[in-house]
């Protein structure tokens, strides 16, 4: 077992809560992602600590920023779930990977068909005041995608959303649009001479504001 999942596990199990923060401090980010992740699978493997475990991670984040590689990492929706209270506190949603990928680009990125957070995030947005998550929404990453767009360009597709994740997507679309209205070129840009499933090309035309028989085009040209 790695020394810093020791440490942490010695912290916990002897109260000494308030040593978190400065131990994280220490760290490199490969030691900090494995402290982060090791919160999370304790709380998936004994469900009964999942609030607190939570909670421990909430403390850490709530004075340092997410390390790269955990950002990197960070890719379903039960993860997500689990670290959003945490990234609330510190911007650490609008905190981002060396690609330049906040925790929404590679969680839609590596989307799963069977269960998307869409809805999720979604709902955050409605019932939740949160700016960042709203600007992370919007935020580019280095090759100027956002969120929605990796999804679109990158993202298994097998077929279209279930209804409420696909009414959700679209709700986020014209949010992130209306922080962003020039974003979609570069989706177009990086769709130019790629194969796309009619799920893509569908997705790719509301996102874009196209027909889709634009987009076949657009995906045709090189």
């Amino acid at each position: 077992m790695e020394l810093c999942i020791q440490l942490l596990n010695a912290r916990i199990s002897k109260h000494q809560l308030n040593e978190l923060d400065n131990d994280f401090k220490q760290l490199n980010q490969a030691q900090q992602t494995l402290q982060l992740n090791h919160l999370y699978e304790s709380a998936l493997r004994m469900s009964i600590k999942y609030d607190f475990m939570q909670n421990v991670a909430t403390r850490i984040l709530a004075s340092n920023t997410p390390p790269a590689p955990f950002i990197s990492q960070l890719t379903t929706t039960d993860a997500l779930t689990f670290f959003t209270p945490a990234l609330r506190e510190n911007k650490g949603f609008l905190a981002q990977d060396t690609q330049g990928n906040n925790v929404l680009h590679t969680v839609f990125k590596h989307a799963n068909a069977q269960k998307l957070a869409f809805n999720y995030i979604r709902s955050l947005m409605l019932f939740e005041s949160n700016d960042d998550l709203v600007k992370a929404l919007a935020q580019p990453n280095a090759r100027g995608l956002t969120p929605v767009a990796c999804y679109i360009a990158y993202a298994n597709k097998p077929s279209t959303p279930v209804k409420h994740e696909f009414s959700a997507l679209l709700a986020l679309m014209e949010i992130e649009q209306k922080q962003n209205p020039t974003a979609k070129q570069q989706l177009a840009n990086i769709l130019k001479g790629t194969d796309l499933n009619e799920t893509s090309i569908l997705l790719s035309a509301a996102y874009l504001q196209r027909s889709t028989a634009q987009v076949a085009h657009l995906v045709k040209a090189v």
